[in-house]
């Protein structure tokens, strides 16, 4: 097959796939819905069928995408209801995640706000793939600071489910400057170990996703107005 590496070891070439397509939904290439099509991943990532098939099943056990037979992989998609009650679970667990956390150190903090420079630069260049994915990066860095690890395990699950919404629903580039405050404040709260502020910061976009505001009465899920998808 054109463009296979016959080098490339089997769980390298998965994890190629992997990558690859979960950055194709977060970032809204591939919208909920899509059909994967398998060639062009497989040509695109330069891998063999199998490993590609193995990505395909791994990222359904997931829940990113949905398989139909004789019809081949999907992006998951979700009815509004389905979405609130995604929103539901984030809530609940995201709200125990944060009923305490260990204070990160001076150096962590500082990795944080680097982080949020590096959001804020790739937003105004023009990268908004590489800025959303980092934003999620950013938010569970601060979950994983809590010690209820299996708690914070489910919410990274559902963080990905939402993620082709998220990537609809959330346009870095609209005002790079002020999503950069708003994270640098982030790590100030938490230099300041204020952690009623800093719960009520990083819930209020799920709450927003679970009342429906980021997707309006009658408006389809992704609409371009619903900027307060978390």
């Amino acid at each position: 097959m054109s463009g296979v590496s016959p080098t490339r070891p089997a769980g390298r070439a998965t994890a190629l796939v992997l990558a690859a397509l979960r950055e194709a939904i977060s970032t809204g290439e591939l919208g909920p819905g899509e059909q994967i099509r398998q060639q062009m991943w497989a040509d695109r990532t330069g891998v063999s069928r199998p490993p590609l098939r193995e990505a395909l099943e791994i990222l359904t056990n997931e829940g990113l995408l949905v398989h139909g037979l004789n019809q081949g992989y999907f992006v998951a998609k979700f009815s509004r209801d389905e979405m609130e009650q995604l929103y539901t679970m984030r809530l609940l667990l995201e709200r125990e995640a944060l009923a305490e956390i260990g204070w990160p150190t001076d150096a962590r903090l500082a990795e944080l706000d680097d982080l949020a420079d590096a959001i804020e630069e790739h937003a105004r260049s023009g990268r908004p793939d590489v800025a959303m994915q980092e934003m999620a990066d950013f938010y569970l860095r601060i979950y994983d600071l809590s010690p209820k690890k299996l708690i914070v395990d489910e919410v990274k699950r559902l963080w990905v489910r939402t993620a082709a919404y998220r990537s609809l629903a959330v346009d870095v580039t609209q005002d790079p400057g002020r999503s950069g405050q708003r994270l640098h404040h982030i790590v100030e709260v938490l230099r300041s170990r204020d952690l009623p502020r800093l719960r009520e910061l990083l819930l209020r976009p799920t709450l927003r996703g679970r009342s429906g505001v980021a997707v309006g009465p009658g408006m389809p899920l992704g609409s371009a107005d619903g900027r307060a998808v978390g």
